[in-house]
C-alpha cells in the first residue's frame, strides 16, 4: 500500500501541469472570451454599487423630510406590488392561507395565484350541515365551539364579574382606575 501512495505521489511531484494537452485550445479567442465576461462582471458590479447608493441616498432623503413632505412623497411614490392578485370570495367556514410577505418584488405565476379558493375539504358546502357539526374541525380534539360570534349572546349578566356582592364590591373598591374621585399624590411617603 505504502509503494502504490508514494508512487501517486511522486507523479504528481513530476507532473508540472506539462502533461495537460492544449494544442486544441485557441488562446486568443479564450482570451477575448475572457475578456468580455470580465468586463461584463464590472459593470454588473457597478451597476449594483450605484442601485445601492442610490437607495440609500433616498432613504436619507425621505429621513429628512418633514412628516408633511413625508405623506406627499408616499402619494406620489406609492410602493409597487408586481404579483398583485385578486382577492377572492370565501366560503362558509373556509380555512384562510396568508400568501406570505417574501418575494413580492418577483414576477412568478406561483406567487400569482389566488390563494382564496377552496383547498381539500373546503369543496364541500358546509351550510347544509347540521347546526352542531358546522364549526371548524368537528369530531377533533382541537375543534372550536364557535364558528363566529354573530349568533352569540357575549353580554352575560349571569357572568361573575357583572354580579355584585362582597367580593366584587371588595376587588372593585382596590382595583386602579375605578374610583372616580382623583386625589393628587402626597410628596411625602407614609
Amino acid at each position: 500500500v505504502s509503494t502504490q501512495s508514494t508512487g501517486k505521489a511522486q507523479a504528481a511531484d513530476r507532473d508540472d501541469g506539462e502533461n495537460i494537452i492544449t494544442d486544441d485550445e485557441n488562446e486568443a479567442e479564450e482570451y477575448e472570451s475572457w475578456k468580455v465576461r470580465e468586463l461584463r462582471r464590472i459593470k454588473n458590479v457597478r451597476e449594483a454599487r450605484e442601485a445601492r447608493e442610490r437607495e440609500a441616498a433616498e432613504l436619507e432623503k425621505v429621513r429628512n423630510m418633514t412628516e408633511d413632505e413625508r405623506k406627499m412623497w408616499s402619494k406620489m411614490n406609492p410602493k409597487q406590488i408586481t404579483n398583485k392578485t385578486e382577492k377572492g370570495k370565501y366560503r362558509f367556514l373556509q380555512k384562510y392561507y396568508h400568501r406570505g410577505a417574501f418575494y413580492m418584488d418577483q414576477e412568478e405565476t406561483v406567487l400569482k395565484q389566488d390563494f382564496s379558493k377552496p383547498t381539500l375539504e373546503d369543496h364541500f358546502d358546509k351550510s347544509i350541515l347540521p347546526k352542531v357539526m358546522q364549526v371548524k374541525n368537528f369530531g377533533r380534539s382541537g375543534r372550536t365551539k364557535y364558528t363566529h360570534l354573530l349568533d352569540q349572546d357575549t353580554t352575560n349578566s349571569e357572568s361573575p364579574w357583572a354580579q355584585t356582592n362582597q367580593l366584587n364590591t371588595k376587588f372593585t373598591a382596590n382595583a386602579g382606575g375605578t374610583k372616580l374621585n382623583f386625589t393628587r399624590p402626597s410628596s411625602k411617603k407614609r
